[in-house]
């Protein structure tokens, strides 16, 4: 019984450890650009830059796990073309559609961060950055609406949904008000 569930179990265990890793990663990620911070708590570029990529990484590799872990249960209902397919899962078909354009969606914010500084996507990459929290929002959703132990873990998808919802808003209540801390005397 325990081995039959395995897969299902690893894909449970990889997609919670992969939202994790995307709470952590979006959350540093705006908690490093956030205009409340000040200068003198905010790191090097280049320690920052590090902190993001391995957050990156390290999410890509779970979800990654995830995937696979759930298109080779055969009971799973997802398969492979579930796994890449949007609306092609028999199990929670919406709730995994949300998951794969969430994947798509992350891979293009990725891709385009990893090219940032080339001639192609120059100055275009910050814009499609910031669809990092659509992304967030969408695999957030995706956890909710598909996971069989998503009761459960609603404390956590509510804590998380919170954290995340607050470090947005209150960026942009930063733009839209006035002077960075890091300009004020």
């Amino acid at each position: 019984m325990v081995m039959r569930m395995l897969p299902w179990i690893l894909g449970r265990g990889l997609g919670v450890a992969g939202y994790l890793a995307l709470v952590t990663l979006v959350a540093t990620g705006m908690w490093f650009r956030h205009p409340w911070r000040r200068p003198s708590s905010r790191p090097d570029g280049t320690v920052h830059l590090r902190v993001h990529a391995t957050l990156a990484a390290a999410t890509t590799v779970l979800v990654a796990g995830h995937l696979v872990a759930l298109a080779l249960d055969r009971y799973a209902g997802v398969g492979w073309s579930g796994a890449f397919v949007p609306g092609r899962s028999h199990y929670r078909t919406a709730a995994v559609a949300l998951g794969t354009a969430a994947l798509y969606l992350g891979l293009l914010v990725g891709t385009t961060a990893a090219l940032a500084g080339r001639p192609l996507v120059r100055h275009r990459w910050r814009a499609v950055h910031r669809l990092g929290t659509l992304c967030f929002a969408s695999v957030w959703a995706h956890g909710v609406l598909a996971g069989s132990d998503a009761a459960s873990l609603r404390p956590l998808y509510v804590g998380t949904g919170v954290l995340v919802a607050t470090m947005a808003a209150t960026s942009r209540y930063a733009s839209w008000t006035g002077p960075r801390l890091e300009n004020a005397t």
